[in-house]
């Protein structure tokens, strides 16, 4: 459950805060086997392509990004979502604000 709390509700939408000096990354819940962490970034902010050594999904909240997976890159908008395997690259590019709902399994 969410770090120092007995609430498992979240307000992701409320969560969301965009930083034009660095990426916002917030923990928003920690479940046992997964984590949820909420992941802002403002106009032209980019997280670049990195191995990790965990499975995650990313859910667009807002915005538009460009998601590498792998060798792949895919622009996904609000509403998507893409899976990224451990052990592949993958990084975050904004297009505008973008946050994103990141939930990765804990290793």
């Amino acid at each position: 459950m969410r770090s120092g709390t007995n609430n498992p509700v979240v307000g992701v939408r409320d969560s969301i805060e965009y930083n034009s000096g660095k990426i916002s990354m917030k923990r928003l819940m920690d479940a046992g086997s997964f984590n949820l962490a909420l992941i802002c970034l403002d106009v032209g902010q980019e997280i670049p392509p990195h191995p990790e050594g965990y499975d995650a999904v990313f859910y667009v909240v807002e915005g538009v990004g460009v998601f590498t997976v792998g060798v792949n890159e895919y622009t996904l908008e609000a509403g998507s979502m893409v899976f990224s395997p451990k052990e592949k690259l993958r990084g975050i590019k904004s297009i505008g604000k973008l946050s994103v709902l990141g939930i990765r399994e804990t290793v």
